[in-house]
Order: C-alpha cells, then structure tokens, then sequence
C-alpha cells in the first residue's frame, strides 16, 4: 500500500508551491493550514490506519509542530505514520527533540526542491515496510494470555508496575515478568511501541 504524505505549514505559498512540485513527481500531497484541524481529520479518518507521512512545519499559530506531534504520541501514533519537520529557524534543540522523540527527518528551510522531494520518498518506503511487517504479525490476542491482555491494556493506559500490581492484585515482580513475556511475544521494545499495537487490535479481544 502506497503511504498518503499530509503537509501542514501556515504559510499558503509553502503549501501551494509544494503541491505543485508533488504533484510534477506524480505524488499526491494533502495540505492543512494549522494543527488543530489536522489533529481533527487525523482523530476521524482512515489516516491512523495506513502508512503516511506528515511534514510539518515546527513554528505555527496555534499548536507548533511539536506539540502536534506531541498529542499524536499520546493518542498512540501508530509506527505506519511518519513525521518529517520543516523549521526556518535552525533551532537545534528542537532538533535533538524531534529526532529523540521518533522524527524521521528534520529539514531546515530554505531547502533543496527535490531533495525535499526525495527525502519525503523515503519516509514513504520506510512507513509502507512498517506497515507490511506489521501486517504479516500474529494477531497479540493469539499470543496473549488473558492475564497478558489485562496487563497491556493497563500498560497502555499508563499505569506504573505497581499500580498495575495493586489493580490486580498481584505483586510487582510478577507484573515485570508479565511485562517482560507481552514485550517479547509482539516483539516491541517499550511501552511507546506497545501502545498503537493493543489499540488496533483491541476491539478483538475476546472478553475476559
């Protein structure tokens, strides 16, 4: 499945000059003016659920770049969705942010048309290889336990080890070696990864 790409910059020139240049490399571009309105349409369509790739300007009115990117991490931003940040301030810091916080790229304005351009491609192959694999997994309520699920939706809802103990009755020691089983068997390495992985598949849980 070929990845969607979404811009969203402030500036209607960026908007309708990059379009234009997608467009000539036979790439459909998507655009949206603020964050807020692209959190809305990202909420409500099918855009959480196929490989994409969101380039976004990191300083706009309202919400910035980052706090966007932000709110999709805490909402469990899937591995299929990829963001590449645009800023024409340098600012390095936001960088280091950006990159440490799971960016594909980040660009600095004034840049390269098609190096834009190609670096956005890859991006694409990247999420679309993501999306593959993670299509070919075994379904996590297959390898679960029950007890397994109970964790993991209880990881996902951001409880600690020991809270989770307490919820269940059960001690800390046990909810790592839980914790530690669930990691392995979907193959995720953290809590950030586990997240989009019980929320899509869920809804399938047979109930406990």
């Amino acid at each position: 499945m070929e990845a969607r790409i979404c811009l969203i910059d402030d500036e209607e020139g960026i908007r309708d000059s990059l379009e234009a240049l997608f467009g000539s490399r036979r790439l459909r571009l998507a655009t949206f003016s603020d964050g807020a309105r692209f959190l809305s349409i990202w909420n409500t369509s099918e855009l959480r659920e196929v490989p994409a790739v969101f380039v976004m300007d990191v300083r706009m009115p309202g919400m910035s770049g980052l706090e966007v990117f932000r709110e999709m991490k805490s909402q469990g931003m899937p591995a299929h969705n990829g963001v590449i940040f645009l800023t024409g301030h340098g600012d390095v810091p936001l960088a280091v942010e950006a990159i440490k916080g799971g960016a594909l790229e980040f660009i600095e304005k004034p840049f390269s048309d098609n190096s834009l351009v190609d670096r956005v491609i890859a991006g694409m192959r990247h999420v679309e290889r993501v999306f593959e694999e993670f299509e070919r997994l075994p379904r996590s309520d297959s390898l679960l336990t029950p007890r397994e699920r109970q964790v993991a939706d209880l990881i996902v809802r951001g409880l600690t080890n020991r809270d989770i103990g307490s919820e269940l009755n059960v001690g800390v020691r046990t909810v790592e070696v839980h914790r530690a089983r669930i990691f392995e068997k979907l193959g995720v390495r953290n809590a950030v990864e586990l997240v989009p992985v019980i929320l899509r598949q869920k809804a399938s849980y047979p109930a406990s």
